[in-house]
C-alpha cells in the first residue's frame, strides 16, 4: 500500500510586499511621533497657562496693594518687567531660570464707560423722545427735555464723574519671543479688576493731594 504525502511548498515575500509593509510601518511611526509631539506641546502650553495665571494673580495682588497704599493718582500708571528676581528670601530660592520666558505688565487707569449711551437712549425713549429733535417732554432744569438726557449722560461725562472713584487694574502676563507674537498666538493671561475709592481724593503724580 503506497502512501502519498502532500508536497509542501514554501513561498517567500516578494519585494513589492516588503516595500508596502515598510511603507505602512513608516507611516504608522510618523503618525505616532507626531501625535506624541503634539501631546507634549499641548502639555507644555497647559503648564505655561497655569504658571502664567498664578503669576498674573501674584502681580494683581501686588498692583492692588500699590493702589491701596499710594491712593488714586490723577494719571495712568503703567509698569512692566520680568520674573528673574522672583524668589523666596527666607528659603534662599530663586526661580529666575524657570520663569525666564515670562514677562508682566500692568496698568492702573480710569474706567471707560460705554454703557451710559444706552442708558440715556432708554431713558429718552421712555420719556417719549421719538428722535424727531424735539427732545421729548420738558424736564425742569434739563435743557431740551428728555433729549438733553443723552448729552447729560454721555459716556465721556459719566467717565469724568466716576473717574475719581473707580480705577481699572489690568494685569497681563505673557511668554514667548516678544509681546506682539504672544498676543497673536494667545500666549498670554490677562486679569482685570476694579478698585473703588469712596472719598474720591486723587494724588497728583507730582506729589500732593488734590480733588
Amino acid at each position: 500500500m503506497s502512501h502519498f504525502l502532500p508536497s509542501l511548498t514554501r513561498r517567500g515575500f516578494s519585494l513589492l510586499e516588503v516595500m508596502i509593509a515598510l511603507a505602512i510601518l513608516t507611516t504608522s511611526i510618523v503618525i505616532l511621533v507626531e501625535t506624541q509631539s503634539t501631546a507634549a506641546w499641548a502639555t507644555r502650553e497647559a503648564e505655561k497657562v497655569v504658571t502664567g495665571t498664578d503669576l498674573a494673580r501674584y502681580k494683581m495682588s501686588e498692583a492692588l496693594l500699590r493702589v491701596e497704599a499710594d491712593g488714586f493718582t490723577d494719571g495712568e500708571i503703567f509698569e512692566s518687567g520680568d520674573f528673574r528676581d522672583l524668589g523666596d528670601e527666607v528659603l534662599n530660592l530663586q526661580m529666575g531660570e524657570a520663569l525666564e520666558d515670562f514677562h508682566w505688565e500692568y496698568a492702573v487707569q480710569e474706567i471707560d464707560i460705554q454703557l451710559a449711551g444706552d442708558i440715556a437712549a432708554m431713558a429718552s425713549e421712555f420719556a417719549g423722545d421719538d428722535g424727531g429733535g424735539e427732545g421729548g417732554p420738558a424736564i425742569p432744569g434739563l435743557p431740551g427735555g428728555a433729549g438733553g438726557l443723552s448729552a447729560l449722560l454721555s459716556p465721556e461725562m459719566l467717565s469724568q464723574m466716576l473717574g475719581p472713584y473707580i480705577r481699572e487694574v489690568r494685569v497681563r502676563v505673557w511668554w514667548g519671543k516678544n509681546s506682539d507674537e504672544a498676543e497673536d498666538y494667545g500666549s498670554e493671561v490677562i486679569l482685570v479688576s476694579h478698585v473703588i475709592n469712596p472719598s474720591g481724593d486723587l494724588v497728583n503724580l507730582g506729589g500732593g493731594l488734590g480733588l
